[in-house]
C-alpha cells in the first residue's frame, strides 16, 4: 500500500552544510509548487516518537509520517532507534551515493533519504522528487521503496551559456536560472560550465536582465549554494599570444573575471573554435593563467583541448605533453 505523505514532517539534522539545507528547501518548495502543501521542518524527532513503539498510547491512531533527510553520519545521532534504516557508511561509501528507504517497522512510518555525503543528499532528494506522486493537496510515495545507488561517472556537467546564441538562456533572470539548476540537479548534474563576458558571441542581447558579468557572478553563486562544481569555458581569442603585451592584457582581463566569481573549480580553454593559437604559445599562456586563477581560487584546475589543431599542431601539442609533463595542467578534454 502506498504511503500518504500529505501531512508529513521533514526531519533534518541541525548544523549541516549549505548544500544539504538547499536540498531540504528544494524538496519543500518543489512539492509545494505542485501540491499547494508546505511541509514543516523539525530538527529533532517529535517527542511521541521517542516513546516505546510497542506502547500504542504514545502514538495517535493515524501517526504523522516522517521524511528524514541527511547524511548517514548525522542521522545516526538524530535517530538511533532507526539503525536498520541508517547503515554504517562503510557499507557503501561511494561519493554522491544515496539510499531512499521506506520504513514501517515503527508505529510512525518514515521515509529516509540518506546521502553518503552532501551531494548524495542533494541527488537523493532529486530522485525522490521524480518518484513521488504529486497532485493538488496530495503527496504519495510508492510502497516498498528501497533504493541504493551511486553515480557511474564522476563528472556530469552541462554548459549554461548566458549569451545570444541559444534563443532562450539570454532571456532568463536569476530565478529562472535557479529553477533550471534545480531541474539539472534532480537528474544528477553535479557541474555547470559558464561562459565569460567576452566570447565569440555578440557582447549584448536585448533580452538580458543583467550584464553578462553580473549574471555570471549570480550563476557561480547559485551553483556554489547547491554544492555544484563551476567550470568556465574560456576561449583564448586574441590575435597573437606570442606577443608579451597580448599575454599581459589577457592576464588582466581573465584575472578580473576570476576575482569576481564566488566559485571556480575548473577553467577549460579550447584550442580552437574560437581561437587559433600555436600550442607552444597557448601552453605558455595557460601556465600563466593557471597562476592567475589560483590567486583567487587556490584549488581550481586548468584544462585544455586540442580541438581545431591541424596535424602539425597536434603533434606539437602531444610532444609538449610528453616532454614537459606540465604539472600545472590538470586535464585534457577530447571530443
Amino acid at each position: 500500500m502506498a504511503l500518504d505523505l500529505s501531512n508529513a514532517t521533514i526531519l533534518a539534522p541541525e548544523n549541516v552544510s549549505g548544500p544539504e539545507k538547499k536540498a531540504v528547501m528544494m524538496l519543500i518548495e518543489e512539492v509545494e509548487k505542485r501540491t499547494q502543501l508546505r511541509w514543516k521542518i523539525s530538527t529533532t524527532r517529535p517527542a511521541a516518537r521517542e516513546s516505546n513503539p510497542s506502547d500504542s498510547t504514545a502514538y495517535p491512531s493515524n501517526p504523522q509520517p516522517l521524511i528524514v533527510v541527511g547524511t548517514a553520519d548525522k542521522l545516526r545521532h538524530v535517530l538511533p532507534s532507526y539503525s536498520q534504516e541508517i547503515p554504517n557508511r562503510s557499507i557503501d561509501s561511494r561519493p554522491e551515493g544515496y539510499r531512499i528507504v521506506l520504513s514501517k517497522r515503527h508505529s510512525a512510518p518514515a521515509l529516509f533519504v540518506i546521502g553518503n555525503d552532501s551531494r548524495g543528499v542533494l541527488f537523493g532528494v532529486g530522485h525522490l522528487l521524480r518518484i513521488l506522486n504529486l497532485k493538488t493537496g496530495s503527496v504519495v510515495a510508492p510502497d516498498g521503496l528501497n533504493i541504493a545507488t551511486s553515480p557511474k561517472y564522476p563528472l556530469r556537467g552541462h554548459q549554461l551559456g548566458y549569451r545570444p546564441k541559444t534563443n532562450s538562456y539570454d532571456a532568463w533572470d536569476v530565478d529562472q536560472w535557479e529553477q533550471y539548476i534545480r531541474d539539472l540537479v534532480v537528474f544528477g548534474c553535479n557541474a555547470i560550465e559558464l561562459i565569460p563576458p567576452r566570447s565569440d558571441d555578440a557582447a549584448w542581447s536585448p533580452h538580458f536582465h543583467h550584464p553578462p558579468m553580473e549574471m555570471m557572478i549570480e550563476m557561480s553563486r547559485l551553483a556554489d549554494s547547491y554544492g555544484l562544481d563551476v567550470w568556465i569555458w574560456y576561449p583564448a581569442m586574441d590575435k597573437d599570444y606570442s606577443d608579451p603585451h597580448t599575454v599581459a592584457f589577457a592576464l588582466k582581463e581573465w584575472g578580473e573575471v576570476f576575482q569576481k566569481l564566488p566559485r571556480v573549480d575548473v577553467v577549460f580553454v579550447p584550442g580552437g573554435d574560437p581561437g587559433h593559437t600555436q600550442p607552444k604559445y597557448l601552453m605558455h599562456l595557460l601556465e600563466e593563467q593557471k597562476r592567475n586563477l589560483n590567486r583567487y581560487h587556490p584549488k581550481a584546475q586548468m584544462w585544455v583541448s586540442p580541438q581545431s589543431f591541424n596535424r602539425e599542431w597536434l603533434d606539437e601539442f602531444l610532444g609538449l605533453l610528453k616532454k614537459q609533463h606540465p604539472a600545472w595542467l590538470n586535464g585534457v578534454v577530447f571530443g
